[in-house]
């Protein structure tokens, strides 16, 4: 049974001492989100054929515990790492929503992090999040799954600051952010993990 995290600021903490000193508790982050294509399109963008569906991406900034820090996305192409530092992991850039599992990443060594703020972004398709249903899930190897919906959306606001994992002692705790911003620059000026920013495209 799923745990959900209604509002900003609730939160729910995993001890990591609990999975015993042969075995690393990992953590699945999953998002997904509405798969129809965006209503208000225009009729010369479908009329050329053009691809409506939302292209939401999920990503993270992060820092660690040795303080690299880092972000993890498909804009630009950085998947991050399974079995080096970060070890933050991205499966896959799914542009159309059509893939049934959405977009996942995985962090295997969460006893290295300090901090990793998941976000959300809209790349393409529709103005903000108010249309496309977006939801995470993070499944936990110990069997716990805390469940956050994106269902509070700014209005022309397309990047979504999710949640935030940091990592106290041996405890991680996961807390539901949902703050909305223009775009990666505003969202990291919030957070402070200060990053330079340029312009990408995929």
């Amino acid at each position: 049974m799923a745990i959900t995290l209604q509002k900003s600021g609730d939160s729910h903490k995993i001890d990591l001492s609990k999975a015993g000193n042969s075995k690393q508790l990992t953590v699945h982050i999953n998002l997904n989100w509405n798969q129809q294509s965006n209503q208000n399109a225009g009729f010369f963008s479908k009329l050329l054929g053009g691809n409506n569906a939302p292209d939401l991406d999920l990503g993270c900034m992060y820092e660690t515990v040795n303080g690299e820090k880092g972000v993890i996305q498909p804009l630009g192409g950085n998947f991050g790492a399974k079995n080096s530092s970060p070890y933050i992991f991205l499966d896959k850039d799914d542009r159309t929503g059509a893939a049934s599992d959405g977009e996942n990443m995985f962090i295997y060594r969460p006893d290295t992090i300090k901090r990793v703020m998941f976000f959300a972004l809209i790349y393409q398709g529709t103005p903000d999040f108010k249309s496309v249903d977006g939801r995470m899930l993070f499944k936990i190897s110990n069997g716990e799954e805390i469940y956050l919906e994106l269902n509070n959306p700014d209005k022309n606001r397309p990047f979504c600051a999710a949640a935030m994992v940091s990592n106290i002692g041996s405890e991680v705790t996961i807390l539901k952010e949902e703050k909305y911003f223009s775009g990666h620059k505003e969202a990291d000026d919030y957070y402070r993990f200060g990053f330079s920013w340029v312009a990408g495209s995929k």
